[in-house]
């Protein structure tokens, strides 16, 4: 069913190939004083946009395109961030990263949110003049007390992720625009606290993490500009068209990702949320274990009860050496957080 399914999207997604003018994808990245990342595309500009008022069909075919992006190997993008310029090469998918460290004259007062600007400078055969990209950096603030790393499928964004061999899934994926998407119930609420801390002034920054491909972020970016979530990184994987596989490497995007950003900002704890649908509580367990006394909670969203759910009650059972729970709602997160002194 699964590679019937993937077959026919790209059936239908081919038919939406053409050859088009180029653009950068610049996704938000991340800094500290000491270490900056940074990640983007370059690939065929589709003209996807994203409209409150469009028709369902006009989501469907937008959504085609973002699977079948036509990526651009080998090329070169000057990158500046203040005063700091970086060159990179676009890898056979289209992205190019910077990770680098760096010094930074920050102040403690300034925006957490730094400038970078991307420009195509060499396309090897194409055309690349005038091509260039802005972009957002996240630096988070002195006055944060911990960090919040979040799961966005069916832990903020819902997806229906163990519906009947995933169609309901497909559906709200392909038809749904971002601003007909629903979040889980009262999470929202969750997160403005855990962002404001336990005196209600703090600055704690939020990171989304998820294995939703980067083709969809402007979806989920919009969905959570929309839905009032509060503004942090978004940090997908690549998967192209192959949206509903997921394998070892996978999850280990997952893992890879959040221990980066545990190294960025080693003096920060951080509390993380997920969900039963995916394998959230076993990464956030061994990554308690792996940076130990960094994890000040972990919040795991009971979402049907299946058998993965089950073996992950068993699995939060087992390891109360970690301040793990299994919540079935947003207020028993709330509930929580407040006797564990993380929000007011």
């Amino acid at each position: 069913m699964l590679k019937k399914s993937t077959q026919l999207l790209n059936k239908i997604a081919n038919k939406f190939d053409s050859e088009d003018p180029l653009m950068i994808d610049l996704y938000r990245g991340f800094a500290s004083e000491e270490r900056l990342y940074l990640k983007g595309r370059v690939l065929e500009n589709e003209g996807v946009f994203l409209s409150e008022d469009q028709t369902r069909i006009r989501t469907l075919i937008d959504n085609f395109k973002r699977f079948e992006s036509d990526e651009i190997e080998g090329a070169r993008v000057k990158i500046k961030v203040r005063d700091h310029i970086f060159e990179v090469y676009s890898d056979e998918e289209g992205y190019f990263e910077v990770d680098e460290a760096w010094d930074t004259p920050l102040s403690p007062k300034e925006n957490r949110w730094i400038d970078s600007h991307a420009q195509l400078i060499d396309t090897m055969d194409l055309a690349s003049d005038g091509v260039q990209a802005n972009g957002e950096i996240f630096f988070p603030s002195v006055n944060a007390d911990f960090g919040v790393i979040s799961d966005v499928d069916d832990t903020v964004l819902q997806t229906h992720a163990t519906s009947l061999f995933r169609l309901k899934m497909m559906y709200v994926t392909f038809f749904k625009d971002p601003y007909e998407r629903l979040p889980m119930d009262g999470i929202d609420k969750i997160y403005a606290a855990l962002e404001k801390g336990s005196n209600g002034k703090k600055e704690n920054p939020i990171f989304y993490v998820s294995n939703s491909p980067w083709n969809i972020h402007d979806n989920i970016e919009t969905f959570l500009e929309v839905n009032q979530f509060p503004k942090g990184p978004v940090l997908l994987r690549d998967a192209g068209i192959h949206l509903m596989t997921q394998t070892s490497k996978t999850w280990g995007h997952k893992m890879e990702t959040i221990s980066q950003i545990l190294k960025t900002y080693p003096d920060l704890p951080f509390v993380m949320l997920g969900d039963t649908a995916s394998k959230d509580a076993d990464h956030y367990l061994d990554l308690a274990k792996e940076f130990e006394g960094r994890v000040k909670a972990i919040y795991i969203r009971h979402t049907r009860n299946t058998r993965n759910a089950r073996r992950i009650a068993n699995l939060v059972e087992a390891n109360t050496d970690v301040n793990i729970v299994l919540v079935k709602n947003s207020d028993e997160i709330m509930e929580h957080a407040i006797i564990h002194g993380l929000v007011k």
